[in-house]
């Protein structure tokens, strides 16, 4: 059995798991799941959580490779036989724990390994109150040179089918036969949820620029809803099968495989240069009330 790590304000109420690379187990409002709850007689990941964190970068890394500072690096494809490494390796790790008040907070530190060149901490801070979760997630460069660096929340809402999302984005980079993104376009009919509707299962899994910090879910048969707001300037928005029954909306501060495609600092859809004892930080709110 996983330890979990609960907390509670007023009508929310979520769990941690240190040990399933700082995920969140569970977040539910007024006894109803916001999130996919993670399964405790089922497989124990973090991919399988509600929600976890993307860190020391978000998404894909092509063939776990990629170039800085006059140097070819690589880094640990680090999903079964998926041909690029994904999401950093902070979901690979177990955190450590403290609970203070209405936060719980998790902290990791890592060395220089074939998971990331630079040594690094990152700490996750778990902020509730009477109707929401403010989670908040710092990467700190701890090597004596300026390194590249990205974060990002993977949240899964549950009962997609039973569910109306918004999600507003002004541009979305199209995916070639190798999973990367190979163009970027106008966003699409198909995948403009600028007003309220059914979520179209197996239809995208794509980064979304110029996006407004905003999106929400609501489940008109519950009589709920929840808004998510980040100070990201990019999400990746993801709808599985049926099978998974989730929307996926990940707020993310650079866009998939983004070392490969800008230089480090150039736009906002490029990585970070984090100076040596400096911090990278990303903040996502998700905010529960009543479905009017």
């Amino acid at each position: 059995m996983t330890l979990l790590i609960e907390g509670t304000c007023g009508d929310v109420h979520i769990a941690v798991a240190p040990a399933l690379g700082g995920g969140l187990a569970w977040l539910r409002w007024r006894g109803h799941d916001i999130l996919r709850p993670l399964n405790p007689q089922g497989e124990q990941r973090a991919n399988l959580c509600g929600s976890y964190p993307l860190v020391p970068w978000s998404n894909r890394i092509a063939n776990g490779r990629f170039h800085f500072a006059g140097r070819d690096r690589v880094v640990a494809r680090n999903f079964g036989n998926h041909p690029h490494a994904l999401h950093g390796n902070g979901w690979q790790q177990e955190w450590r724990a403290q609970q203070s008040g209405e936060s719980i907070v998790l902290t990791l530190q890592r060395p220089a390994s074939e998971g990331w060149p630079w040594p690094w901490e990152a700490q996750q801070v778990f902020a509730l109150t009477e109707n929401s979760l403010t989670m908040t997630l710092n990467y700190r460069n701890l090597a004596d040179i300026p390194v590249p660096a990205g974060l990002g929340f993977h949240p899964f809402f549950a009962y997609a089918d039973r569910s109306e999302v918004y999600f507003a984005a002004q541009r979305v980079w199209l995916n070639g036969d190798d999973s990367l993104p190979c163009r970027e376009i106008a966003t699409p009919e198909l995948w403009d949820y600028r007003v309220f509707r059914q979520p179209v299962p197996e239809s995208v899994d794509n980064c979304f620029t110029g996006w407004n910090g905003e999106a929400a879910v609501r489940w008109p048969s519950r009589g709920i809803s929840a808004t998510l707001t980040s100070d990201a300037p990019n999400a990746v928005f993801f709808i599985p099968g049926l099978e998974r029954n989730v929307v996926a909306i990940e707020p993310v501060s650079h866009i998939n495989n983004a070392i490969n495609i800008f230089p480090p600092d150039s736009s906002e859809q490029a990585m970070d240069i984090v100076l040596p004892g400096s911090t990278l930080t990303l903040e996502m709110t998700i905010r529960m009330s009543d479905d009017e």
